[in-house]
């Protein structure tokens, strides 16, 4: 990797922290704005960048926060977040909003669910955390979405 594509994932990341600290009001207590360089990245950059931006910037949500949930659970949603980008990515580089679509399905539904099957979690809590977590996916995608349409950053983030 050159230092240009180096800095400009340092730099997404960065902003992964930065948006970590812009909380999105729920029961979970560590949803943020901190996957919208990851999907940005995703979308716009190649996948696999997306999937290390976002999955990096869930643990940063995750300290920032306090880790709510525990490390382990927190580690297993960055893993989950950092699936959700790659195929949100793969799927955007033939059609942006199947692309969109999909980062939306796999982090607001699918990721909830896993949580079913943690014994202490179960079906309650999918029950009550999934709108908010849900909700917080939909906004971070269509930030990141937008962001895509500004040509002017576009510019300056694009890595060949």
């Amino acid at each position: 990797m050159n230092i240009k594509k180096l800095t400009h994932v340092a730099a997404l990341i960065a902003l992964s922290v930065i948006g970590a600290f812009i909380k999105i009001p729920s029961m979970v207590g560590s949803l943020a704005f901190d996957a919208v360089p990851g999907f940005y990245a995703a979308l716009v950059i190649n996948p696999v960048t997306g999937a290390i931006v976002a999955g990096l910037g869930h643990i940063a949500t995750a300290v920032i926060s306090g880790m709510p949930l525990g490390l382990p659970i927190h580690a297993m949603v960055a893993l989950g977040m950092m699936v959700a980008a790659y195929l949100a990515g793969a799927a955007a580089k033939l059609n942006k909003f199947a692309g969109c679509a999909i980062g939306i399905v796999i982090n607001g539904i699918v990721l909830p669910a896993m949580f079913i099957i943690i014994p202490g979690f179960g079906i309650s809590f999918f029950i009550a955390a999934s709108p908010s977590i849900l909700v917080a996916a939909t906004l971070n995608m269509l930030v990141a979405f937008g962001l895509t349409k500004v040509s002017a950053l576009r510019k300056l983030i694009y890595v060949k």
